[in-house]
């Protein structure tokens, strides 16, 4: 009898909640401007996607509570700069899309 292999899960990058903050700091995304270098916007977005990835592991781990904890600690731009940036992400890599409103 053989079994069937489950599905691997992929393995989300473990973090704690501050190292997260501060990497969700350093990403810097609301310092990005159309000016920005292709260097500066690389090195921004690759650090905002290890954050949210690492996000992601911290909520599989210790709950959506513990993903506030971190979010309540940066400050309204950082907050909103980096929303939009995970928004935008999950968008770009999964099957989202708008839902078609039903005629009336």
């Amino acid at each position: 009898m053989t079994e069937e292999a489950e599905p691997e899960q992929m393995q989300r990058i473990e973090m704690d909640g501050a190292s997260i903050e501060a990497l969700i700091r350093s990403a810097a995304i609301e310092e990005l401007r159309q000016d920005s270098t292709e260097l500066e916007r690389k090195q921004s977005l690759s650090r905002g996607a290890t954050a949210l990835d690492a996000l992601c592991g911290l909520s599989d781990r210790q709950g959506t509570g513990a993903v506030w904890d971190v979010l309540c600690e940066l400050n309204r731009t950082q907050l909103i700069s980096f929303a939009t940036f995970a928004v935008s992400e999950m968008a770009e890599h999964t099957e989202y899309h708008w839902a078609d409103r039903p005629e009336d």
